[in-house]
């Protein structure tokens, strides 16, 4: 491609002669951007395939401008442009940007964007050589892959960038996009449960979200599922054992908030240990599937005990595997656990007698219990808490949760045999959501 070429394909995707639909802005993540954009740093953004990294990158160009940026001191580059396809190694980069700077000769600080970076071999060295050289360019680059900067590419970057973790929308989120108050006096309404509802079942991937019919949320839902698989792990990992790779990513999303063994994946799938354990690394590297461990102080326990299993999204999930009605209370833990990752929290689960759901540390010492439950009817309840109580006794210095959704607290009451332990605080799933 010669220099016009490759301009009028950016043209396409800047802001240098047009204005771009850049949707519902996202104040948690846009917040944390603007901050980031006033470091030197090169800023990775990470997440799961139509999460929405390239939408936020884009609105934080429109911000740029809005504030004063000239439009053509901004370059952004989505390495996912059929033109660019034949051409993706650090060679051809260099080559873009070199035409971007002979075409506009950009006077004081250019902003750079380089979304879904890992398609472009080499693209550290361009980005190394960038920042070395103290260039007075700004740069994010964007991937769907957890291993974006791990490896060679880590060692290479070292000290030279922050990453950020773009999830799906959480339900605060999820009620902005709908323009619907959640104000403390409307929390407990039914339609506020109603909306809830919805962002169980249909998620919080963005267009599907704002797509308002209940088929064309299901056709998006499975298009996303398709797209990752394919493209962030068939052909990024070029495995040809579709078969295996769609079976084994059905059945975890089929028994989300379950513990999962490879050994007994092979014997109920017939996919040997060695592969199972290769294919839930891909898995995990493309945001498919999120894996909370065992708790233990001890390493060698954590690592012999399996890990339960969860969705990047609820509403992926059921469109793979919809068995919504009864699924409810383990997709309910699937949101509290996306909401805690949101908040950079990593989770743990334990078993003694009983099980807690998750488990927080703070240092060294475990901080925080949390069990989840659809309804507080009695048996539930006194489960729940039993579990929680076992997990004080082993805990002591920790705080304990149970989230719930429906009910009222019995404990204590006639009907109750449990006695209300001051440690434990019950938590309506919507104060937790929204609180």
């Amino acid at each position: 491609m010669n220099i016009s070429e490759i301009m009028a394909v950016l043209d396409k995707w800047n802001f240098w002669s047009q204005r771009i639909d850049t949707g519902v802005r996202r104040p948690f993540y846009s917040e944390k951007l603007n901050k980031l954009l006033r470091m030197s740093e090169i800023v990775a953004l990470t997440g799961v395939r139509r999460g929405g990294k390239s939408t936020l990158i884009l609105q934080l160009i429109e911000e740029l401008i809005e504030k004063g940026t000239k439009p053509k001191n901004t370059l952004y580059l989505n390495f996912e442009e059929p033109n660019f396809s034949d051409n993706l190694n650090v060679k051809f980069l260099v080559r873009i940007f070199d035409a971007y700077l002979e075409a506009f000769a950009p006077k004081g600080k250019i902003y750079l964007f380089l979304d879904e970076v890992q398609m472009v071999s080499g693209w550290e060295r361009f980005v190394a050589s960038l920042y070395d050289r103290k260039a007075d360019v700004k740069i994010f680059v964007t991937g769907s892959s957890s291993k974006l900067l791990m490896g060679e590419i880590s060692t290479l970057l070292s000290g030279r960038y922050i990453s950020e973790v773009i999830y799906p929308l959480s339900f605060r989120e999820f009620m902005d996009f709908k323009k619907e108050n959640y104000s403390p006096f409307l929390i407990k309404s039914p339609k506020l449960y109603n909306y809830l509802r919805e962002y169980i079942e249909f998620g919080g991937f963005p267009k599907v979200v704002i797509e308002k019919d209940d088929y064309g949320k299901k056709i998006l839902l499975v298009e996303y599922f398709n797209s990752i698989l394919e493209r962030d792990i068939l052909f990024r990992h070029k495995i040809k054992k579709e078969k295996d790779i769609r079976e084994i990513a059905n059945f975890s999303l089929a028994n989300i908030s379950g513990k999962i063994s490879t050994y007994k994946l092979e014997k109920d799938l017939g996919i040997s240990n060695p592969n199972s354990r290769r294919y839930f690394e891909y898995f995990k590297e493309a945001f498919l599937l999120q894996f909370v461990p065992f708790f233990s102080y001890s390493v060698k326990k954590q690592m012999y005990n399996p890990q339960k299993v969860f969705s990047i999204d609820t509403g992926l999930r059921n469109a793979v595997s919809f068995k919504f009605s009864e699924d409810i209370g383990k997709l309910l833990e699937n949101i509290v656990l996306l909401e805690l990752l949101r908040k950079k929290e990593k989770p743990y689960y334990w078993e003694g007698k009983t099980e807690i759901d998750f488990i927080l540390r703070s240092g060294y010492k475990v901080s925080q219990l949390i069990n989840v439950c659809y309804s507080l009817d009695i048996k539930t309840e006194e489960r729940e808490i039993r579990a929680l109580e076992e997990g004080l006794a082993e805990f002591e210095d920790a705080g304990a949760k149970l989230i719930y959704w429906e009910g009222k607290p019995r404990t204590g009451s006639p009907r109750s045999k449990l006695i209300k332990h001051k440690k434990i605080e019950y938590v309506n799933i919507l104060d937790f959501l929204l609180g």
